[in-house]
């Protein structure tokens, strides 16, 4: 055992704030691997493409101007399923505000992710167990993990800037893949 992983656990709680562009990008990501075009809509497509296809190739004088009607719906609804939906989002979540989160530190513990915050002149603790943890996303940029505690729903976006000796992702993954399983893709 070397000195880098002697102990995993957090010995002082790291501060937890997530930027707005953070938040944004997590929601984006999130939407992004929801809104995908299924294997039905492909196939309906690939069947209208390859009779207006046909169509084009043996009839012909006025009656392909259907045909050319159908490739232009296929192709519009590909650009508006891939980008105005894109844009339409986006335009829809800079209307409502996120959550601004500061004064809040998480440590990772044995067993969960312990959060502190600072109310007043008091500080609040709470532990979000490794059980209540009911589904996780790994990616290049943040780890998503979202909870539920007494009939509430929560996540966590935790950034990778918070990676650190003090707050292990090392060890926050070992802990999820024990006991929720292999993080779902986005």
């Amino acid at each position: 055992m070397t000195a880098k992983n002697l102990y995993a656990y957090t010995l002082q709680p790291v501060p937890y704030e997530v930027t707005e562009a953070e938040q944004r990008n997590a929601q984006l990501a999130i939407w992004r691997s929801t809104n995908k075009i299924g294997t039905k809509a492909w196939a309906i497509m690939g069947v209208i493409v390859a009779l207006s296809l046909l169509g084009l190739i043996f009839i012909k004088n006025y009656s392909t101007v259907i045909f050319w009607v159908l490739l232009a719906c296929v192709v519009i609804y590909l650009l508006v399923r891939k980008f105005g939906l894109e844009w339409y989002v986006k335009r829809k979540m800079n209307e409502f505000p996120v959550q601004e989160i500061k004064g809040i530190k998480l440590g990772v513990q044995p067993h969960g992710i312990v959060m502190r915050q600072q109310m007043g002149l008091q500080e609040g603790v709470g532990t979000i167990g490794w059980k209540d943890i009911y589904e996780w996303y790994n990616t290049p940029e943040f780890l998503l993990v979202n909870f539920k505690v007494k009939g509430q729903q929560g996540a966590y976006i935790l950034p990778s800037r918070m990676n650190s000796k003090n707050f292990s992702f090392e060890t926050v993954r070992k802990h999820l893949k024990e006991t929720v399983g292999e993080p779902k893709t986005l």
